[in-house]
């Protein structure tokens, strides 16, 4: 009996410890991107992104060398579904690579070096999809996750850049997709290769900012006013 009892007690406190997990599992991810669908259409969001200013496509950050996935990866951000939003049970979603890699050298976005490239490798470890100079190859396959039987998804994948690659910050486009709905907006990680953080916020804070016209840029618009003024005056002078 006494050892019935002890069994008892283990057994309470092992569920107890399982608890939290349980827990933790159905909760927001705070830095993930949040899947969701709207009027048959893919939506990314999430609680931490920023907003590109050109574009207004979102803006995820990412930090290769994580504790988890070593010093040239990580699977962070994730991708699940958010504030109770539901997909499809049983939908696919998929990523499509867009545009090139781009890199930030600490002072302004430009392109990377020949032979840099960041890479994602979907849930099956296919050949993963590949960003660099020249544009995207796409992978053999590009799924994400599977939606549950409940409506929800929630995956990380593995990405990566090319080892001893230069430090700064690493751009690359993308777009989720899925049989069942339209493909999403575009939307954009940004991630950091060994700089401090403040130096990779200021990659991010770029890309936010609106651009600013350049000299060659502002000379056309002071010649346009010059001569929409000299028109007013010659009509002044003429009536």
């Amino acid at each position: 009996m006494f050892m019935l009892k002890k069994l008892s007690i283990k057994l309470a406190f092992a569920a107890l410890a399982v608890l939290p997990v349980w827990a933790a599992a159905g909760e927001d991810h705070a830095g993930d991107i949040a899947v969701s669908a709207l009027n048959g259409k893919l939506v990314v969001g999430g609680s931490h992104f920023e907003t590109h200013g050109v574009t207004g496509f979102n803006i995820y950050e990412a930090d290769f060398g994580d504790l988890a996935s070593g010093p040239w990866a990580t699977k962070d951000p994730g991708f699940q579904t958010q504030a109770g939003s539901l997909l499809k049970p049983g939908a696919l979603i998929s990523f499509e690579g867009l545009g090139a890699l781009s890199f930030w050298n600490g002072v302004n976005w430009g392109a990377p070096a020949a032979g840099l490239g960041v890479t994602i490798a979907d849930v099956y470890q296919d050949a993963p999809t590949t960003w660099s100079l020249g544009g995207v190859s796409q992978g053999e396959t590009q799924y994400v996750s599977e939606v549950s039987a409940a409506g929800t998804i929630h995956d990380h994948l593995k990405m990566s850049v090319t080892p001893n690659a230069p430090v700064g910050a690493y751009m690359i486009e993308l777009k989720l997709k899925s049989d069942d709905y339209a493909a999403s907006d575009s939307f954009y990680i940004v991630f950091n290769r060994g700089l401090s953080e403040a130096a990779y916020e200021s990659s991010v804070d770029a890309l936010v900012a609106a651009p600013v016209p350049e000299p060659s840029s502002y000379l056309l618009m002071l010649a346009g006013m010059g001569a929409v003024g000299l028109l007013v005056r010659r009509r002044r002078s003429g009536g």
